[in-house]
């Protein structure tokens, strides 16, 4: 997949989200949040950490 465009204007997004039926200004309803986070989970490592780094891929298409 190949990104061609962002869209920074507010009244465009919603537009183009209203044409395609998926405009929910209203926020969705979530339960609240989890008081234990990944370290604190007995099945996550103490001091594990997420193996996050950014691996430029060539645009081959």
């Amino acid at each position: 997949m190949r990104v061609i465009a962002l869209i920074h204007d507010p009244p465009v997004m919603q537009r183009i989200l209203e044409h395609l039926g998926l405009w929910d200004p209203e926020p969705v309803e979530r339960g609240p949040p989890q008081d234990a986070g990944p370290a604190e989970s007995p099945d996550w490592p103490a001091k594990a950490q997420l193996p996050l780094e950014y691996v430029p891929i060539p645009d081959i298409a």
